[in-house]
């Protein structure tokens, strides 16, 4: 395993190439199956920077999400051209997270998520009633080209490209100066203190690039599906990243990667064949936490160096 680690960037440009050979002849069923899970790994690697690097959980990161889905959906309804709504989702993503994250700053721990979960049900909340701009309950259609006119190929393409932007984004801020800030605050704040960094201005700064990333990630959501909902930032959209990180393993950079292929291989098998398969995911995620903290990502890892060369 130790040569997926060693070199990440160059491990990540083989899968990138891997990937797009894939995308170059697979039919369009694949193709958008292969888009959906994208769009859910960069939602999940933004959530994953915040929780695993950052020491901040989480418990409202569907806000920026859902931000960014709306703000593509009316710039586009509004008759912006498609590359500027494109632009404009990740940009009120980021706002939303700009304005929050200095709120939720302010607290640490358990009170930190409660703020983060009390700010996405005040954009839910917000979306959800403002009819005459949002629609509602019942969101935006039909505002954009199906697929933004790229077909189900180029679309797949565009969320490869923004999807290895947004983890070799994460990347180098994690190889950077900021990244060992970022970490040090996240692991130890009160020797980060001692050391003259500012606690508040270090993970206001990841807040707003987790906010970010998972603007660009509800853009392309809400272009994929063709509309725009208020449970886009809603409840259900902040636990399934959460979801995913967990499974893939937390404090790991490829854990939200696995996570998310886990997690969406085991909703579509289980769904097409059991009733009861929310339950059964329950159940595997509780045996992940209990038995394997470091999920499918850790368990890939032990398997790997056990099998491999000793010495």
């Amino acid at each position: 395993m130790n040569f997926l680690t060693r070199r990440p960037v160059a491990t990540g440009a083989v899968i990138f190439l891997a990937i797009a050979s894939v995308l170059a002849v697979a039919n369009d069923v694949w193709l958008m199956r292969l888009s959906d899970l994208l769009i859910w790994i960069l939602f999940a690697a933004s959530l994953n920077f915040l929780i695993s690097f950052s020491g901040m959980v989480s418990f409202g990161h569907a806000a920026y999400f859902g931000l960014g889905c709306y703000g593509f959906a009316l710039a586009a309804q509004a008759g912006a051209p498609i590359s500027l709504a494109v632009i404009l989702g990740p940009v009120v993503a980021t706002v939303g997270a700009a304005v929050y994250g200095t709120i939720c700053v302010r607290l640490n721990k358990i009170y930190f998520a409660m703020l983060t979960l009390a700010c996405a049900e005040i954009t839910y909340s917000i979306i959800h009633q403002w009819y005459d701009l949002t629609g509602g309950d019942t969101g935006l259609t039909q505002f954009a080209p199906p697929l933004l006119n790229l077909g189900a190929r180029g679309f797949a393409f565009l969320a490869l490209a923004c999807c290895a932007g947004g983890l070799l984004i994460i990347r180098l801020v994690l190889d950077a100066p900021l990244g060992l800030v970022v970490r040090s605050v996240g692991e130890n704040p009160d020797r980060a203190a001692a050391l003259g960094f500012s606690q508040r201005k270090v993970q206001w700064v990841a807040f707003v690039i987790a906010g970010f990333l998972a603007g660009v990630a509800g853009t392309l959501y809400s272009a994929f599906q063709g509309n725009a909902f208020p449970d886009y930032a809603g409840m259900r959209f902040s636990l399934t990243p959460l979801v995913m990180v967990i499974l893939g393993g937390l404090g790991s950079f490829a854990g939200p990667i696995v996570g998310a292929v886990v997690d969406k291989s085991l909703v579509g098998v289980l769904s097409h064949y059991v009733s009861l398969w929310e339950l059964i995911m329950g159940v595997i995620v509780i045996a992940v936490v209990v038995y394997s903290p470091h999920g499918f990502w850790g368990l890939m890892k032990r398997a790997f160096t056990k099998g491999g060369p000793r010495g």
